[in-house]
């Protein structure tokens, strides 16, 4: 099976070279090569590595050019941003890749993780199928790729001709996957063994957004510690904005251009998040949980719990349970 393993300019390169060696370790280790692996680009020309950062630290070749390589399968790793507000203009940058995409042969599989999955959808390689991505991309994927069939709650799926999966490292059970497939479980469980690699989680917890929003804004973080240290049946837009020293409309319009969310959203949502923090690390109650974090009544949280994240806080207990 001849893999391309995609470079561009401001990719995520380290999980293409775990993949790589996973898949290579799977070869040694079963004695028989059944995944070549093909460094390919859009074109033939260098690749400048940034690893994050702004200046390239390395420059890697290319063996081929996507379209010229004859794959039976290429894979996509996920590009540095961490805002939703990023994503439009940085796919517009990646526009070759897009239509590249569009110009495979359709029985050619693609596999892509974490913001690749939006070049996927932005190519129609997702039209009228399911696929996931990383949750904090939910809102921008909904939004601009309504013919997908998004299912942020699962890691990876897979369908006939790709398979998508969550964050930056979805390049693992990816590659576990597919090494079992070829392989055998038997392989897979010894590389699994030896590598002291995780097995492939089949879900993923809604709220992780949540984190990763809070990391960069300091603004967000400012609503974020205000709204944990505050009961839910007081949360107030009014009480918030003056607490922070921002007047309604500015905050409002703030978090809304930073999270694609309204601030009464956002604000629920991060009460949701302390919840499902309880569910996962204590052993409390469903109803001690909600009368503790403020809720007006147990009800009206399991009703606003389902809504948001499509697990009951019973279901949510039981597949998060830590």
């Amino acid at each position: 099976m001849k893999i391309g393993l995609l470079l561009y300019p401001g990719c995520v390169v380290s999980g293409l070279f775990a993949f790589s060696e996973l898949l290579q370790f799977a070869n040694k280790r079963s004695g028989k090569k059944h995944f070549e692996i093909t460094w390919v680009g859009v074109d033939n020309s260098d690749v400048e590595v940034t690893a994050g950062g702004n200046k390239p630290v390395a420059r890697m070749s290319v063996e081929a050019s996507v379209l010229d390589a004859e794959l039976d399968a290429l894979v996509i790793p996920g590009f540095w941003t961490d805002r939703q507000s990023q994503l439009q203009k940085t796919l517009e940058h990646y526009t070759p890749i897009i239509q590249t995409l569009k110009r495979l042969p359709s029985n050619t599989q693609v596999w892509g993780y974490c913001t690749a999955v939006c070049m996927m959808a932005a190519a129609g390689r997702l039209k009228g199928q399911t696929a996931t991505a990383t949750w904090w991309l939910a809102n921008f994927a909904q939004n601009n790729y309504t013919d997908v069939n998004w299912s942020f709650s699962r890691t990876y799926i897979i369908e006939r001709y790709n398979i998508t999966a969550s964050g930056l490292n979805g390049y693992l059970p990816i590659a576990q996957t597919l090494i079992e497939k070829q392989c055998g479980n038997d392989v897979l469980k010894d590389i699994i063994d030896l590598m002291l690699m995780p097995k492939p989680e089949k879900s993923v917890q809604p709220f992780v957004q949540i984190k990763l929003m809070n990391m960069e804004d300091k603004l967000l973080r400012k609503v974020f510690m205000w709204v944990q240290q505050t009961p839910a049946n007081q949360l107030s837009v009014s009480l918030l904005a003056k607490s922070i020293h921002q007047t309604e409309r500015t905050l409002a319009r703030k978090v809304k251009e930073a999270t694609k969310l309204s601030l009464a959203s956002f604000m629920r949502i991060i009460k949701l998040h302390q919840a499902s923090d309880l569910l996962i690390y204590s052993n409390l109650p469903i109803n001690i949980i909600s009368n503790n974090l403020g809720f007006s009544d147990d009800a009206s949280f399991r009703r606003m719990f389902k809504k948001v994240s499509a697990y009951t806080p019973g279901k949510y207990r039981q597949a998060f349970k830590r």
